[in-house]
């Protein structure tokens, strides 16, 4: 049987055994902790617009014969709440630069919380290619609204996680 899949070359009807291979080839040089379907669809496959439920649920066991650990339901800033979410088995073997400039998913770890220089605790529940949103953590709570913090600044290379 063959899935229809929405990619930038047009639409393409792939087999079950295409779409898992070319997860599995995704997967191989993924840098990442953590992905799920979503991710692995638009930066992988490069896909446009959502998968079919039938293309979802190749793709997530693909992910998991690939030997990711399902973690279960994980929040990701672009797609919401994805159940099942799954991390890197290989994650420390993974490539910690991109030409030459570190990458910022491997100096922070989101959902984890950094001390600044000046004392401030910050939760980073997103972090993009430029930059980091946090919540300071003050007193037990989340206070104010969520900033940026730029991950190449003075700044945020003095920052360390820390436990709360």
């Amino acid at each position: 049987m063959k899935y229809l899949v929405h990619v930038p070359e047009g639409n393409l009807f792939l087999t079950k055994e295409e779409i898992s291979a070319k997860v599995a080839e995704v997967l191989k040089t993924c840098p990442s902790e953590f992905t799920c379907v979503y991710r692995v669809w638009y930066e992988g496959f490069e896909g446009c617009g959502r998968p079919s439920t039938e293309v979802v649920n190749i793709m997530n066991e693909a992910i998991a014969a690939a030997g990711w650990t399902d973690v279960g339901a994980m929040r990701w800033e672009k797609f919401g709440v994805i159940k099942p979410s799954f991390k890197n088995p290989d994650y420390a073997n993974a490539a910690k630069e991109a030409n030459g400039v570190p990458m910022i998913l491997h100096r922070f770890h989101q959902g984890k919380h950094y001390q600044g220089p000046d004392g401030r605790i910050f939760w980073i529940p997103v972090m993009e290619i430029f930059d980091m949103r946090a919540f300071e953590w003050k007193d037990g709570k989340y206070i104010g609204t969520m900033v940026e913090i730029d991950p190449m600044s003075e700044y945020a290379q003095q920052m360390v996680e820390v436990q709360v």
